[in-house]
């Protein structure tokens, strides 16, 4: 497979935020896979062990650049998209959005979710939602830029603070 990724590589599994790739073990018998990256994530102090053949499929990446988190911060102080008024379609649209794992899609649905939760309470699957998405992306911050996960959490939340929508 083109891009392997080696041990003591920064990665983002897009479920789970940003990680190290710690180990690449062969998988046992009992196993379906021949090759697993062992990856620690430490903002859930978490350990996966991620398939090598599906790992492109899943989405893994690098990290983003430095240029690209700052676009994606800017985006979180940025207006507001508007999302869907029925909850159904609201919900799909935000998982579809924090599905792809890209860290500009992640921004807006915290974006956008920050600017509905100030128009109304959400709900317990939004809430949930958005607080995983937060961790996603300062893991991912803090991982680009070197600092500790609970700076990255402030900057996040000090970048939704200066929205133009917030009051």
């Amino acid at each position: 497979m083109a891009g392997e990724f080696t041990v003591g590589e920064k990665v983002v599994h897009p479920c789970y935020g940003a990680g190290t790739v710690v180990q690449v073990r062969q998988g046992r018998k009992s196993e379906e896979h021949e090759k697993y990256y062992v990856i620690d994530i430490p903002g859930l102090e978490l350990t996966v062990h991620l398939p090598v053949e599906t790992a492109q499929e899943i989405g893994l990446r690098q990290l983003v650049s430095m240029s690209t988190m700052n676009r994606a911060l800017d985006i979180l102080s940025s207006p507001p998209a508007e999302l869907p008024k029925d909850y159904r379609e609201r919900h799909s649209v935000i998982v579809a959005s924090m599905q792809n794992g890209e860290i500009i899609s992640l921004a807006q649905v915290i974006r956008d979710l920050a600017a509905l939760q100030s128009k109304k309470p959400l709900s317990v699957l939004e809430s949930n939602l958005f607080t995983k998405a937060k961790r996603q992306f300062a893991s991912e911050l803090a991982m680009v830029t070197g600092e500790a996960l609970a700076d990255a959490l402030r900057r996040v939340e000090k970048a939704l603070a200066t929205r133009p929508d917030k009051s």
